[in-house]
């Protein structure tokens, strides 16, 4: 191509091809369009002077924020074991102080109702079921109200949910739990047939002073008697147990493995005995009596475990104690013949 020759634009590309050639002559091109700026060809004038340590606002592309190192989440810390053995130590020193308290409020109510001397007193209280019952049953109120106070300070949560009380399981498996209190009350009557067993015990001669002392004995044995046992020994004393092995395991002394085969089951084997040796009172310290009350332990103690609920346990515990006080109810008509008791 020579210089003379008009250059085409469809032919040789980097030449633009010219606007407006569709015009007729004589007449004037339109307006040319505007030109759109692009990032390079803005220049900016900052209306004042900035700091030179900031990143301008204006700059491109826009400064970012230097990248932070990922760090590893922080680990949640274990759940408390609750309760250990200090604060079983310490349910036991509220135990011994609200035992004093209620003996105290009740001879003082009795003084104010009889008006006889502290020996006479104690005569009356300690030959008098319903007297007795009454000192018992203020004890074990006495009891609930100071653990309730002072471990609910204490923890920071409620002594129910410490101890894992958890009524809800305790509600959806009633009958169930029911139906395993009757068959173990009827499993362990059974079994008496085949162990030593006093024909007297002292807890058959309080049933046998009168209807009346019957009656209050049934009424405390289903009612606060395995509300507060079931506090004390599957709500204290088998979790603390229990914790012991649990804290070994965290500072890997022991595996879990260990903690199931061995740990837990020596927890109720111990809960058990101390539990039978506190009722070895009511049946003259016969060991088949003691051994069957070992027993019923073991599987409160188990029901407690597989529910984790203690309510579970007062359920099955006072559902036991129904179908012996049921038996004694059948045998005296109702509590009036209570000689049949004898002998």
């Amino acid at each position: 191509m020579t210089l003379n020759e008009p250059r085409n634009s469809e032919h040789e590309p980097g030449f633009p091809e010219p606007e407006n050639s569709s015009a007729a002559p004589g007449q004037e091109p339109a307006s040319e369009p505007a030109v759109k700026p692009t990032p390079e060809s803005v220049v900016f004038s900052p209306p004042h002077e900035l700091d030179p340590a900031e990143p301008p606002i204006y700059a491109w592309p826009p400064a970012q924020e230097p990248l932070v190192a990922m760090q590893p989440p922080v680990p949640e810390p274990p759940p408390r074991l609750l309760p250990n053995l200090g604060h079983t130590l310490i349910f036991g020193i509220i135990g011994g102080f609200t035992f004093l308290t209620g003996a105290l409020t009740t001879f003082l109510s009795l003084m104010a109702v009889e008006r006889v001397s502290l020996r006479a007193l104690q005569a009356r209280v300690v030959h008098s079921v319903a007297w007795m019952i009454a000192a018992q049953a203020v004890w074990y109120v006495e009891l609930w109200a100071v653990a309730l106070l002072v471990f609910g300070l204490w923890w920071g949560r409620s002594l129910l949910k410490g101890i894992s009380w958890n009524s809800v399981n305790a509600r959806r498996w009633f009958f169930r739990l029911a139906a395993i209190g009757l068959a173990t009350g009827a499993v362990i009557t059974f079994a008496g047939n085949f162990v030593p067993i006093p024909r007297t015990t002292p807890i058959l001669k309080d049933i046998q002073t009168s209807t009346a002392s019957a009656w209050v004995l049934m009424i405390f044995g289903i009612t606060l008697a395995p509300l507060t046992e079931e506090l004390a020994f599957r709500g204290f004393l088998l979790p603390s147990l229990i914790n012991v092995f649990r804290w070994m395991q965290r500072r890997r002394y022991m595996s879990e493995g260990t903690v199931r085969g061995f740990g837990i089951p020596l927890s109720i084997v111990l809960t058990s005995a101390l539990f039978a040796w506190v009722h070895a009172a009511q049946v003259s310290h016969s060991w088949g009596p003691i051994l069957l009350i070992g027993l019923v332990s073991v599987v409160l103690c188990i029901v407690r475990l597989r529910t984790s609920s203690v309510a579970a346990g007062v359920v099955v515990h006072a559902s036991y104690n129904f179908l012996l006080f049921s038996a004694l109810l059948y045998q005296t008509d109702w509590f009036r013949h209570l000689s049949k008791l004898k002998g």
